[in-house]
């Protein structure tokens, strides 16, 4: 059994926040239910979870609560993103694997998270990270833009869960800020690596053990690439555009219309 923690921060300048007249990105509403609302159902009906940690506002995590979803609430302070992920790791056990998601995945779900979980096993690294074709988003949302990285196998992209071990990521918080920093800019992220892994990527021979070996390296610890087919993993809403496309799809998946509530 694994417990999970889930991100439900954002900074209060978050523009499109802003633009739907909310603080936080995690509470935009979304075919009548707030973003985050998709990814803790999805939780709460995952038969390998057994308790569920959101990091977030405590105003809006009570009101969560109040609307019926089941979480132990850990309230942010005024740190960092990584310092939100410590006070939620701080709350599960250290030495089990811990699934850590965003709070606006809104396409996950329950059969998906498991499908994550299984890709996995058997779950002795202390990180495993989902990659995703980024042919297979080009097929499934052809207008949506992804951040991909070329390995030898294919084109990649991240997705917005993974599996980390908290005793690891605790004791390594500040390791993580260059790697946090960069994360939207793989041409940064490789000016920290060494020079033979810069010439691998370059010239489109880097594979995906050669970035296993060189991040578990560098960062202290056994990780894990987890090729993955499920585009909703990497599915996130950051722009109005993607809150657009998800929620067609919600419309699609689930028979409605557009803009009509549902539960």
């Amino acid at each position: 059994m694994f417990e999970a923690v889930v991100l439900a921060g954002g900074e209060g300048n978050d523009p499109l926040a802003l633009q739907q007249g909310v603080h936080n990105k995690a509470f935009i509403s979304l075919q009548g239910r707030p973003l985050i609302g998709y990814i803790l159902t999805a939780l709460a009906r995952s038969y390998s979870l057994q308790k569920i940690v959101v990091v977030g506002p405590k105003e809006g995590l009570t009101a969560l609560q109040a609307h019926g979803y089941s979480f132990k609430p850990v309230f942010t302070g005024n740190g960092s993103m990584l310092d939100n992920i410590a006070r939620g790791l701080r709350e599960v056990d250290p030495k089990n694997l811990c699934l850590l998601s965003t709070g606006d995945i809104p396409l996950v779900s329950a059969a998906i998270i498991e499908a994550f979980l299984t890709l996995a096993a058997p779950g002795t690294a202390d990180f495993y990270y989902p990659i995703i074709p980024v042919a297979h988003c080009r097929r499934r949302f052809p207008h949506t833009r992804r951040t991909s990285v070329r390995l030898k196998e294919g084109t990649f992209t991240g997705g917005n869960v993974a599996l980390i071990r908290p005793s690891w990521f605790i004791a390594n918080q500040n390791r993580l800020e260059t790697f946090v920093a960069s994360r939207k800019h793989p041409l940064k992220l490789l000016r920290i690596l060494p020079f033979s892994f810069m010439i691998k990527f370059i010239f489109h021979c880097l594979s995906l053990k050669d970035l296993e070996e060189y991040l578990s390296r560098v960062l202290h610890l056994t990780a894990r690439g987890v090729p993955c087919p499920h585009v909703e993993l990497a599915t996130d809403v950051d722009k109005q555009s993607d809150l657009e496309t998800v929620s067609r799809e919600l419309a699609r998946l689930r028979g409605k219309a557009p803009g009509k509530t549902f539960c």
